[in-house]
């Protein structure tokens, strides 16, 4: 009775998971569009993609069940020269608001494209995190 009673608490003790952050959570993804592909905005260090712009970023969860959603900004930074060989290209952001947290796992769509499966490790970094990637990270040809 004893082992039951034990195990039953074990199970309840991991569907529960008290440790998990299920706390709804802002994502920020962030892209790069090549400075040819980009006209200046409305200061000197932004800029304006010329194609693609404002596209729909989507989180699903692994059912494929849509959980969230966000747009990228119209208008982004210009990186400058600290960023190496991505300098004078054209930083995006965006922004995803509400996301379940606690799934561990989770699949994103950018603008209608393939699912991506990411983690929620990655999706909860903190936007000066990303951005700051930039400059190490080579630059694909």
């Amino acid at each position: 009775m004893g082992g039951i009673a034990a195990v039953t608490a074990g199970i309840t003790l991991w569907a529960w998971a008290p440790w998990v952050d299920r706390s709804p959570f802002t994502a920020y993804t962030v892209g790069v569009q090549d400075e040819g592909h980009t006209v200046p905005g409305s200061t000197s260090d932004s800029c304006v993609r010329t194609d693609a712009s404002e596209e729909e970023t989507v989180i699903y969860d692994e059912d494929g069940k849509r959980l969230a959603a966000g747009r990228a900004e119209r208008e982004g930074e210009r990186l400058g020269p600290e960023f190496g060989e991505w300098a004078g290209d054209c930083l995006i952001v965006t922004r995803i608001d509400d996301i379940p947290g606690g799934m561990g796992t989770y699949l994103t769509e950018w603008g209608g494209g393939d699912r991506n499966e990411i983690s929620e490790e990655e999706l909860r970094l903190p936007l000066e995190e990303r951005r700051e990637r930039f400059k190490t990270m080579e630059k694909p040809e």
